[in-house]
């Protein structure tokens, strides 16, 4: 068989399709490393990266003598703040029909809290896109994204490809790839201004996440605040004893 190149996180992608809906869902283990590696022909060593993402995020605990150990509990968790996923699979993961909208975009300057969360001074152009994500046509989430000039690389983008998730348009026009989210969350209650974006009463319960995403190379590529209606997600997170 013709051996492919695969990244450790699309073996991870991959692997976690087949324990979820695949191959592997009524699977308490799975199979030996050289049966797996074989099925998707790749090395060994490229399989062995891919279980680590999943065993660090707690999808499968390895064994020596046992094997590779499906964690079931954890696997059939629909949504998971402590792992960063785009808004649609999320939606669709919770049992909804996912859309997303982009409301407005814009070039911001002279915001110096979003400058300070960007670490760029209050004149430097930023980036500026305003969405509302639906959840069986209804909204659920209400985000601003944020990206300082000085990290985009091709501007000859449209609104189209505004539109497009976050993380796609970062890959195409800031050749960036998010390796981690440092997330703060905060109770807040819905103002004026969300209340009409999310369609709820003034003072209704939200939760708010404040993302700062980096690549693999620390480097701080975007902020973002999203607003997450009450009623759709039951929010988790997997605390690993250390």
């Amino acid at each position: 068989m013709k051996k492919e190149r695969y990244s450790s996180r699309s073996i991870w992608d991959a692997l976690l399709n087949d324990i979820r809906s695949g191959r592997y869902k009524d699977a308490r283990k799975l199979p030996p490393e050289t049966v797996l590696a074989s099925e998707l022909g790749i090395s060994r060593t490229q399989l062995r990266d891919g279980l680590a993402i999943l065993e660090q995020d707690g999808f499968i605990t390895r064994r020596r003598g046992i094997g590779t150990v499906i964690n079931r509990h954890v696997v059939d968790v629909k949504t998971r703040i402590d792992l960063a996923d785009e808004f649609q699979p999320m939606i669709r993961q919770a049992g909804y029909r996912p859309d997303m909208l982009l409301l407005a975009s814009d070039v911001l300057k002279n915001d110096p809290y979003v400058a300070e969360k960007l670490g760029v001074t209050v004149n430097t152009p930023i980036l500026t896109m305003t969405k509302v994500v639906t959840a069986d046509d209804r909204p659920a989430i209400f985000a601003f994204d944020y990206v300082a000039f000085p990290v985009i690389r091709n501007f000859d983008y449209t609104d189209e490809d505004l539109a497009l998730p976050i993380f796609v348009f970062l890959e195409r026009f800031c050749e960036a790839d998010i390796a981690m989210n440092l997330t703060e969350l905060t109770p807040v209650t819905a103002d004026r201004f969300l209340s009409e974006r999310l369609q709820i009463e003034p003072g209704a319960p939200l939760l708010q996440f404040e993302n700062l995403a980096y690549d693999i190379d620390n480097k701080l590529i975007m902020y973002s605040r999203e607003f997450y209606a009450d009623g759709f997600f039951k929010h988790m997170i997997l605390r690993k004893k250390i």
